[in-house]
């Protein structure tokens, strides 16, 4: 049977489908980037309200309750977990992600390989787990995922940060909703004179510390997951759909970026030697060590060579922050 051929009509159909879904596709990037700023200001207001909360309510009831040793203690942790909640954030929010136009073109066509795409937009090669941005208009080495929370692209340089955004917004909101169960009797009690006066700011960041709890439990348990299994959140559908071949075709897929699930912690984290398992939730400001192109995998592992992290640093020139969608 011979192939149908699409007729003209068909033709100026599809092409006008295609321009629509394009403006609108651009209408959408242009929003979440006037709306992403907005949103950063309101999570770091947010912080702030909790923090401010919990010296003006919080501190008060546990000096009289339990001493100013007490009360101490708690405001040292308390300003510990805003430090690293707030210092994760804003270098997530500021930092490049990593992009091919930050890398030296000679660098790139040297370490290019036939697995690599070709970016007609960028106009250069697209490294292995890199996606071009649609709001940036760049591509961002080994993309995670646009995060609007935050202004910006994960990839490569930021995710870490990213990381711990969410382990130190998960320890903290723990910790803040129960300070508030704990040290503020009228919490619940509606009908308490103490509520009337004081009492709806606490309720208000009680019911928000587990919300934001529950939420940050789901999400940092799926990144936790895509760490330890060598995955990103773009390349998970992918490679299920490669598993489920192979598995049909009565092979077995291993993910080349799987190194174990120790090793791919530390090689997200950038954190080596004896005490990594403490020092990857540190606080930081050195650049991740590598370039976002040439990645470790099984087979170079394998095979007792390991890219030069120190001798590609140079390769990137770090730039400014940079937000992105994917494509």
């Amino acid at each position: 049977m011979a192939p149908r051929v699409r007729s003209d009509e068909e033709s100026d159909t599809c092409a006008a489908c295609d321009r629509c879904v394009t403006r609108w596709s651009a209408c959408f990037d242009r929003c979440v980037k006037i709306l992403e700023p907005l949103l950063v200001v309101l999570a770091v207001g947010l912080i702030s309200l909790d923090a401010l909360t919990f010296f003006q309510v919080v501190m008060p009831e546990i000096t009289t309750r339990q001493g100013p040793l007490v009360a101490w203690g708690h405001a040292l942790w308390s300003l510990w977990l805003l430090f690293n909640v707030l210092w994760n954030q804003l270098h997530c929010t500021f930092s490049s992600p990593g992009t091919t136009l930050e890398v030296h073109e000679q660098a790139l066509q040297h370490a290019m390989t036939y697995d690599w795409r070709w970016c007609r937009r960028c106009n250069r090669g697209k490294p292995p787990l890199s996606h071009h941005c649609s709001i940036c208009n760049r591509c961002v080495l080994k993309m995670d995922h646009h995060c609007v929370w935050m202004a910006n692209c994960v990839g490569f340089f930021n995710y870490h940060y990213f990381m711990l955004f969410l382990w130190w917004m998960w320890v903290g909101s723990a910790y803040s909703a129960l300070v508030y169960w704990l040290h503020v009797p009228w919490l619940l009690r509606l009908d308490d004179p103490n509520w009337e006066r004081k009492g709806f700011l606490p309720f208000f960041m009680f019911v928000l510390s587990v919300s934001i709890w529950l939420g940050i439990s789901a999400l940092f348990g799926w990144h936790v997951w895509l760490v330890l299994t060598g995955q990103g959140t773009i390349e998970v559908l992918d490679n299920n759909a490669r598993r489920a071949e192979a598995a049909r075709a009565g092979r077995k897929w291993v993910n080349p970026y799987h190194l174990g699930a120790g090793a791919n912690w530390r090689e997200t984290f950038d954190a080596h030697g004896r005490w990594w398992w403490l020092t990857w939730m540190a606080p930081r400001r050195r650049r991740k060590l590598g370039n976002g192109y040439v990645l470790p995998t099984v087979e170079l592992l394998s095979s007792g060579l390991r890219p030069d992290l120190e001798a590609q640093q140079p390769h990137v020139r770090p730039g400014h922050a940079a937000g992105a969608g994917y494509g």
